[in-house]
């Protein structure tokens, strides 16, 4: 069956309820179905627009003043590293657009209310992770501020140093983003909705990114493309932030659907 139809006609059965199926064991899934998922999560932002981008302006204001920051103190190689983190902290912040969501998905209209809800909501393992995640980052950021020392250091950098920085921490953060992605990209929903507690959640989610590796390489792929994308544009996440989180919700009811 065609993924993108398949997935349309399942958006509408969803709604924000506890009551679903503790079943999980991951459903395999093509790429059609990622980028039906994108598609829908688009569509989903042109619906709710006004509390999507109200939530996705607060991290994008961060991330301006972040770039400021580091513009005004001659450290713009760090800017990539520093967007990048987000992709580790990233999951933390999903609650709020699952609410917006599952407004939408249960035909009512989204306000802001509705994902302050999501967040207050958030049972105690979703911010484990988020602790974990914020752990991570700044194990992230203090490994990637020790690489611009001994490769840059004081010094006005040429554009081969900032090429090798970058090559170099791309690859120290793919492995780390790619570790977070597999822990967090469906233990984050299953925890929402309270189908798993913290362990069997991390575990269904590592077992549902190896078992669909290569749709979910695309999607991982794609969140790495709207980071680079936001990092030479920070107000891009106003958009892409929303979208993407949506987008991420409706894979994971198509991995883990309910009853």
């Amino acid at each position: 069956m065609d993924g993108g139809r398949r997935l349309r006609r399942d958006v509408g059965l969803v709604y924000w309820s506890r009551a679903v199926s503790a079943n999980l064991d991951p459903r395999r899934i093509s790429t059609a179905v990622v980028f039906a998922a994108i598609g829908e999560g688009w569509r989903c932002l042109r619906h709710c627009l006004q509390p999507a981008v109200a939530l996705a302006g607060v991290f994008a204001a961060l991330g301006l003043l972040i770039h400021g920051l580091l513009w005004r103190f001659g450290l713009t190689s760090m800017m990539l590293p520093f967007a990048g983190g987000f992709l580790l902290v990233g999951p933390a912040v999903l609650a709020g657009f699952f609410g917006l969501r599952r407004a939408y998905g249960a035909g009512r209209r989204a306000v802001l209310a509705d994902a302050l809800a999501g967040f207050r909501q958030a049972p105690r393992g979703l911010w484990v992770m988020a602790a974990v995640c914020t752990l991570l980052l700044m194990i992230w950021l203090t490994d990637a501020a020790t690489v611009y020392s001994f490769m840059i250091g004081g010094d006005v950098p040429t554009p081969a140093q900032v090429l090798r920085f970058h090559a170099f921490t791309s690859v120290m953060g793919a492995v780390l983003a790619f570790i977070v992605f597999c822990v967090s990209a469906f233990s984050i929903p299953l925890l929402f909705d309270r189908r798993a507690t913290l362990v069997p959640a991390v575990s269904a989610s590592v077992r549902a990114v190896f078992g669909n590796f290569a749709a979910l390489l695309v999607w991982a792929l794609t969140l790495a493309g709207a980071l680079i994308a936001t990092a030479l544009c920070p107000p891009l996440l106003l958009l892409s932030l929303p979208c993407l989180a949506f987008a991420s919700d409706l894979l994971y009811l198509e991995i883990f659907p309910p009853d």
